[in-house]
């Protein structure tokens, strides 16, 4: 004869089974979708450095799309030469993104806050973060920099820095203390140079020499055609003293880590909450198969 009272822990207990089932399969299928339907959105604003040139702090020629800035990026396998890498890299990088008035502009509008499409994870923390490298989201990857296609000093030279350590070129990253970026390299001769990617500069000295003397940087500014104003900035910046970050992942070791690991699990958690879920229906099923 049945016992009453485990007849009812039973169905209990596969009630409970089938709500998490249910659950995990609306839960998991709806984060699928979202990561599907990210897949045919672009991340990088439409118009970008065309419709909204009042809104950059530098106004390019042209920028070039995704495909053309790592079609030109594969092409830098055929250069031997460091030194004519790493300039037509410098180059690259400048006409590839727009640095726009960062905390001006519409953080959505421009995929600063990371669409919840692009991924959930730093959608989530853009929203209830306090911290404005999150808020307004700086990749650590530059593929993703270069397929939004915006950022600035600091984005720029990581990007530039990524991707020398792709072909084997030794540089550092030298973050000033006033505020901006810049990749010093090993040239071919073994001395080091500076590169400025955001403004699109070589500068043709040392991270010392350009601390010890910034007034030197002058004219390789002034011949690419920036103001005074600009370039006195820069002069005062470049005396303001600096860190040192072998690479990306030094300069920005926990958001690069994070970002790896967040682009990963969000296949991997609704593809785990949706096997979960059919797991827990099926065995719901089962058991009140065979109970009958």
């Amino acid at each position: 004869m049945s016992n009453p009272l485990r007849l009812q822990s039973g169905k209990s207990r596969n009630r409970v089974f089938l709500i998490f089932a249910i659950i995990f399969l609306v839960v998991g299928t709806v984060l699928m979708a979202i990561n599907l339907y990210g897949l045919t959105q672009p991340i990088r604003k439409p118009g970008l450095g065309v419709e909204d040139r009042e809104l950059l702090r530098f106004v390019p020629e042209e920028v070039w799309s995704y495909e053309r800035s790592m079609k030109e990026i594969d092409g830098l396998s055929e250069i031997e030469n460091k030194d004519i890498l790493a300039s037509r890299a410098n180059e690259i990088v400048n006409k590839s993104m727009v640095h726009p008035q960062w905390t001006w502009v519409d953080r959505n509008e421009y995929r600063q806050l990371v669409p919840v499409w692009e991924n959930y994870y730093l959608w989530f923390l853009g929203l209830v973060t306090d911290m404005p490298q999150i808020q307004r989201y700086h990749y650590a990857n530059y593929k993703r920099n270069i397929k939004r296609g915006i950022g600035v000093c600091g984005d720029f030279a990581t990007v530039h820095s990524s991707i020398l350590d792709r072909y084997g070129i030794e540089n550092r990253l030298a973050s000033f203390s006033d505020g901006h970026v810049v990749v010093e390299y090993e040239s071919e001769n073994s001395q080091s140079y500076v590169m400025d990617p955001d403004f699109g500069v070589e500068l043709g000295m040392s991270l010392e020499e350009v601390s010890n003397s910034p007034e030197l940087v002058r004219s390789a500014y002034a011949d690419q055609g920036y103001s005074t104003r600009e370039i006195d900035t820069l002069v005062r910046i470049y005396g303001s003293g600096f860190s040192i970050f072998d690479d990306t992942y030094n300069f920005m070791a926990k958001r690069y880590v994070f970002e790896e690991v967040s682009y990963v699990m969000k296949w991997v958690a609704p593809l785990t909450l949706i096997f979960l879920g059919s797991f827990y229906l099926f065995r719901t099923r089962q058991t009140a198969w065979v109970k009958k």
